[in-house]
């Protein structure tokens, strides 16, 4: 099995839907209650462009894999719940929005939960952020829709680390915890303004095949919620990117150099 490098090296990191074996039951925040009271004080998802790009031989092919992060630039918390009343029941997800004069709005999220499917024990919300790579042509200009994506099953939120200075808490709100064991009745996820969740390219999921797809340019799209289930401050830095040059170098392994960088959430982050 052949990893073609890119970038510089980079190192194998603890992500942020990294399964520990802890009781997951224990320390899981308690979802916040009282009645909404004044204006409500959203959140503002903003994937980060993709690092750490490089191309792999995964032994049936060809696959170019990736990081990302999910950040949270607004200035209300990103709450997910969902319920269910016995263990054979489906789930329903519901978001909270807090107010600024207190309280919390409990609205219906068209959001789907999902157990494990990445090698970890507990549960995910499906297609939080997805990933799309796409053909440039000569002009340089990338095709509008279609593509190549990823497979990845979804997403355990919670803040693995603080990516914007000076902004919410200076300590984690919400853990792992709160993604719950397979019996869970009750699931309370979140992202604290300010900080992000992290998913390393060593995830399952965290690829794109490229294993028959010519050598050129390519754009890897990175998309917050795009089956737009949540209520945020803006949609408008929803996406962002990079651009790949993949080439075939001789006895066949393949190579991904990235060209260009797309706008970033700190950039997002100065705008509100």
């Amino acid at each position: 099995m052949a990893v073609v490098v890119a970038l510089a090296t980079f190192p194998l990191l603890v992500t942020g839907c990294q399964d520990d074996g802890s009781d997951d039951t224990a320390t899981a925040r308690p979802r916040p209650t009282g009645s909404p009271v004044g204006a409500p004080v959203l959140p503002d998802l903003v994937p980060e462009p993709p690092v750490d790009v490089h191309t792999k031989d995964n032994g049936d092919g060809w696959q170019i894999e990736f990081s990302s992060v999910l950040v949270n630039v607004g200035e209300g918390e990103f709450l997910l719940f969902a319920d269910r009343p016995t263990a054979d029941d489906p789930w329903v997800a519901t978001q909270g929005i807090a107010h600024d004069g207190g309280g919390v709005e409990v609205v219906p999220s068209g959001a789907e939960v999902e157990w494990g499917g990445d090698g970890h024990d507990h549960w995910h919300v499906r297609r939080v952020v997805t990933y799309r790579l796409v053909p440039i042509d000569d002009s340089g200009t990338p095709a509008p829709d279609g593509g190549r994506t990823d497979t990845k099953v979804g997403f355990c939120i919670y803040d693995f680390g603080r990516e914007l200075d000076g902004v919410g808490p200076d300590d984690a709100v919400f853990g792992r915890e709160g993604c719950q064991p397979e019996d869970a009745l009750s699931l309370t996820m979140g992202l604290s303004p300010g900080w992000g969740d992290t998913y390393e390219w060593n995830l399952p999921g965290q690829s794109i095949d490229v294993t028959d797809l010519p050598d050129g340019p390519y754009r890897l799209w990175t998309e917050a919620d795009e089956g737009g289930h949540f209520a945020e401050v803006t949609t408008d830095n929803n996406t962002t990117w990079v651009d790949v040059e993949l080439t075939t170098a001789g006895g066949g392994a393949r190579t991904a150099v990235v060209t260009a960088v797309g706008p970033t959430a700190e950039a997002a982050g100065n705008t509100h």
